[in-house]
């Protein structure tokens, strides 16, 4: 019990690292015009519910359980594929529901659904007279591969996607043993070559976002990669080197992905492998002790590599001395935009002309303005200090004429000649 718990620990800290990576990164599907809603149900009020349907459903089982093995191999297949068209139905029914809570749920049933058509077929396939074990497993991963990838098209989902990747796993298997009559040890390198070619192939095709999401398909192929050759690397020691080079190959792959997950899954295989390696084939020309010491060697040196691989993999923050841009920006920026916002000034200054004393507001902005895109449209080859000595020159006539007919406008004008003398002309 304490294992299935460290297990699902695991496993939720792993899909959750690359839920954080995708979501970081962009990658996460947005959801549907169909599944979007308001959040009408809090989170612990969904878990409280799922606790109770759980509770029924495992009560329902129990009751059929006590009738179950009086009810024969076809019976139990009938009883499962009633308890899958009716899963399907109520997914079905959950999808008309716009509440985010409720959409899971459908996804919830629909796994169920496909749990129950590979459970029914097996049991059918297995009352087969002429039927092996190995084409029961044929049947059952390519049916639940069929049903699986018909809800992955109409739902892309989580739990339609871990659904399709077991069928797909299954069928892998059903064909490497229907094919391979060979028992023992090559039978087992079968199996661990087709999985370690599937598991590299579903990556990519995460990687490449052909099947989505992303951050399920890319753990599950990755995990699938880094593990099967693990399976025959007792009996066939070079099998070492595909595990040691897929984790190589995840380690690497990790930098520029910035993915920090693939980097701590890569690490874990290449701990185990290079562990396994020398203990197996240096302890007895080394002992035991000497074996020990030489892993313990290789895991420090690889702690530093992934120290080092880790903190490429991670993205830069804004202000730190690593990150792409330099840590003033924002002030030259600021400075940047106060001299434009005073250069904007200047120019609203000098198209707005002289005020003319003695005429109504609107009148002189129209007509100082016509006149100071004319001045602009005629003098366009005319150079910057020029304008500043004309407009000049204009201001001082106008300060004239306002102190001749002793207007209150002479004041503002007696200003603006002096401010604009006492800046720069540009």
């Amino acid at each position: 019990m304490v294992g299935l718990i460290l297990a699902i620990v695991v496993v939720a800290l792993i899909f959750g690292g690359f839920y954080y990576w995708a979501r970081r990164q962009g990658l996460v599907t947005t959801e549907p015009a169909g599944e979007r809603g308001s959040r009408r149900i809090s989170l612990l009020t969904e878990a409280v519910a799922y606790v109770g349907a759980i509770l029924l459903l495992a009560g329902g089982i129990a009751a059929v359980g006590q009738q179950w093995n009086s009810l024969g191999d076809w019976g139990q297949a009938g009883v499962l594929a009633g308890a899958a068209v009716f899963l399907l139905l109520a997914g079905i029914l959950a999808r008309q529901v716009r509440e985010p809570a409720i959409q899971r749920l459908a996804g919830v049933v629909w796994f169920l659904s496909a749990a129950c058509v590979g459970g029914a077929t097996g049991l059918a396939a297995n009352d087969v007279p002429a039927a092996s074990g190995a084409v029961t497993v044929l049947a059952t991963g390519a049916a639940v591969t069929v049903y699986a990838a018909a809800l992955w098209l109409v739902r892309r989902r989580a739990l339609q996607n871990a659904a399709l990747f077991a069928g797909l796993v299954i069928t892998v298997c059903g064909i490497i043993a229907t094919a391979a009559r060979p028992s023992g040890q090559l039978h087992l390198l079968g199996y661990a070559l087709a999985l370690w070619g599937f598991g590299l192939a579903w990556t990519w095709l995460g990687w490449r976002r052909y099947v989505e999401p992303v951050w399920v398909t890319m753990p599950c192929g990755a995990i699938l990669a880094l593990y099967s050759p693990s399976l025959t690397v007792g009996s066939q020691g070079w099998v070492y080197a595909i595990g040691i080079a897929t984790a190589a190959a995840a380690m690497a792959a990790s930098v520029p992905l910035r993915n920090t997950p693939l980097l701590a899954l890569g690490t874990l295989a290449m701990f185990g492998y290079v562990t396994s390696v020398t203990v197996q084939y240096f302890h007895r020309s080394l002992g035991v002790p000497a074996a020990l010491a030489i892993a313990g060697a290789l895991i420090l040196g690889l702690a530093v590599i992934s120290t080092r691989l880790m903190r490429a993999a991670r993205p830069a923050k804004p202000g730190k001395p690593d990150a792409d841009e330099p840590p003033d920006r924002d002030h030259h920026a600021g400075d940047d935009r106060h001299v434009a916002g005073v250069e904007q000034a200047e120019r609203a200054h000098r198209r707005s002309g002289p005020l003319r004393v003695g005429q109504p507001a609107h009148r002189m902005r129209r007509g100082d303005d016509l006149q100071a895109d004319q001045q602009q449209r005629e003098h366009d080859g005319q150079g910057e200090p020029q304008r500043a000595a004309q407009q000049q020159e204009e201001l001082t006539a106008d300060l004239a004429e306002g102190e001749q007919r002793r207007r209150p406008g002479s004041a503002r004008l007696l200003s603006g000649h002096r401010r604009l003398r006492s800046s720069p002309a540009r």
